[in-house]
């Protein structure tokens, strides 16, 4: 049973109003900011929850927003997972609210042992690299929370993929020539074009045409799934075009008929697109071809790595150059 059945206790974590203001509450202000974020998951938990039937556990639980929406739903109970210190502010803003059914522990739900099975497990832990927080790895370990049949929220996420050809982000980012004073900066360059850079993508930006965009990647949180995960995508050229670089986003099914996305073909949301640099532009003539080989790997040991390596074909299939990316060689310690 839960620990005090619906009117289960807060868990009491002291609440230190002097505590320096820590980045994670501007991260909380954003999401809390982002009304189409809010208004998504609403509705997904609407679908759901069945007054005074419907469990729920939240995972990185945060200010607690979506487990007091849950319980002001009618959902019986609500056990919240956070292992930050927001948790201090959670417990306190429940109260504040009058939110009486849920419990909050503060740990990393890898650490969560011995709860009853619920009827729904939530996780809003999506980042800009959709799984860059690791929210494919804590739904798979905490799905030993989840009844048979139980609903996870997100259900499903798509990643998608498409070639940019300005060059006004590059720009913004590959600076390193610019620098002027007689002053080579190469080995500088080599680390940061090695990364991701969160950015606002314009639809101009992109690649023109119906195929221009590529899904690369499917995850059904009801089926196992693996932390690294690898496509191929090929472009082909109609005519002279140059590639600078690719922009990552995601589409969520929160559940069915509610979806989320970052697509910068959608409203905005707080979230932006993520942008894969060139150590080169490609230069496509008619004819030719640019093949990615992307992979993300976010075991719990690396958090987040991404690797893209691009190769361009001329006519003939013929490889006229290729690029290797790894954001391994892009960190500093």
């Amino acid at each position: 049973m839960w620990g005090g059945g619906e009117e289960s206790t807060l868990l009491h974590v002291p609440y230190l109003p002097n505590l320096p203001n820590l980045p994670l509450i501007d991260l909380q202000r954003k999401l809390l900011g982002d009304s189409i974020r809010n208004d998504a998951f609403a509705k997904a938990l609407r679908k759901v929850i069945k007054p005074q039937e419907t469990t729920v556990i939240d995972l990185g639980s945060g200010t607690g927003f979506l487990s007091f929406l849950a319980s002001r739903l009618g959902a019986k109970h609500v056990t919240l997972i956070e292992s930050g210190e927001i948790c201090a502010a959670s417990s306190a803003l429940a109260k504040r609210n009058g939110i009486r059914n849920c419990t909050i522990l503060r740990k990393h739900s890898t650490e969560v042992h011995g709860l009853p099975k619920a009827d729904v497990l939530l996780s809003e832990t999506l980042g800009n690299c959709a799984l860059e927080e690791n929210i494919l790895e804590s739904i798979e370990d905490a799905k030993r929370f989840l009844k048979p049949t139980g609903v996870i929220i997100p259900g499903k996420i798509s990643q998608f993929v498409c070639p940019v050809v300005t060059d006004r982000i590059q720009k913004e980012i590959d600076i390193w020539e610019n620098i002027g004073f007689k002053l080579n900066f190469t080995e500088a360059r080599d680390i940061a074009m090695n990364n991701m850079y969160v950015k606002t993508v314009r639809t101009d930006d992109l690649l023109s045409g119906s195929d221009a965009i590529r899904q690369w990647d499917s995850i059904d949180f009801a089926k196992k799934n693996s932390s690294i995960r690898s496509a191929d995508s090929s472009w082909n050229a109609s005519s002279p075009i140059t590639v600078y670089g690719f922009v990552l986003w995601w589409n969520a099914e929160l559940t069915k008929g509610v979806e989320l996305s970052t697509s910068p073909f959608e409203p905005l949301t707080h979230w932006e697109q993520i942008y894969l640099p060139l150590l080169q532009p490609v230069a496509m003539q008619k004819g030719s071809s640019i093949d990615l080989t992307l992979t993300s790997d976010t075991r719990w040991k690396v958090k987040i790595n991404l690797t893209w390596t691009v190769r361009l074909l001329d006519e003939k299939g013929k490889e006229v150059s290729k690029q290797e990316l790894d954001m391994r060689k892009g960190h500093i310690n």
